[in-house]
């Protein structure tokens, strides 16, 4: 008999637990704000109080969920300092990594940039103006466009990191992308960043992946 069965089955539930929170915190079905009762989640997802609990700890590491001593869990508040924070951070983070993947990445790199840039410009195409209203769809391909340009850099904490702040900034882009409406204005703002990267212009990139990060700060928090 394995004595690491029981250990398994908890790990198995704290990741489904996980899964299941981080899809309803992302697609707002728990609000910001609102309090997680160890109990209620247990009883909603139908998994035990302890890999409940594990799986709530974890989601404070990625700052989708914060704790208090006396209070509780809660799903992070939406703000502008929050947002402006991961954007700050995005830009370092995927300046180094777009940076290193440009003096180091290869064919495979760059054909890999093209092919993303491609699935990505076919899925807005299909959809025309409605593009953004199939965000659950469109949001996957937008992440792994960009982490295709940062692929090259052969960092896997670096990637680990742009991509839990990618997740992070979803909650903010997801209030924007049911109102996009031009396709063309979309595509030609990846193909300009992809035209640079591959051109190895470190200052261009720099300066269009600055732009590009704080759009989503200016559309939900117009000065």
């Amino acid at each position: 008999m394995s004595l690491r069965g029981p250990q398994s089955d908890v790990g198995t539930y704290t990741e489904q637990a996980v899964q299941l929170l981080h899809r309803d915190i992302l697609s707002g079905e728990l609000p910001p704000g609102v309090k997680l009762g160890v109990t209620s989640l247990a009883d909603t997802y139908k998994i035990g109080a302890t890999p409940i609990r594990e799986a709530l700890s974890r989601l404070i590491a990625q700052n989708l969920i914060i704790a208090t001593d006396r209070r509780g869990f809660f799903v992070r508040e939406l703000s502008r300092d929050d947002l402006l924070d991961i954007t700050n951070t995005r830009f370092i983070i995927e300046r180094e990594a777009i940076n290193l993947s440009m003096r180091h990445g290869g064919d495979e790199w760059e054909s890999s940039v093209i092919a993303h840039l491609h699935r990505l410009r076919l899925f807005v195409e299909r959809h025309g103006t409605k593009f953004g209203e199939y965000h659950k769809e469109l949001d996957p391909l937008h992440q792994q466009f960009h982490a295709s340009l940062l692929a090259g850099c052969n960092s896997p904490r670096l990637m680990e990191l742009a991509e839990n702040l990618f997740v992070q900034a979803f909650r903010y882009r997801r209030i924007l992308m049911r109102t996009w409406s031009d396709p063309e204005k979309y595509i030609a703002d990846h193909e300009e960043i992809t035209d640079a990267v591959l051109k190895r212009d470190e200052e261009r990139s720099s300066v269009i992946l600055r732009q590009h990060l704080e759009s989503t700060l200016r559309g939900v928090y117009p000065e």
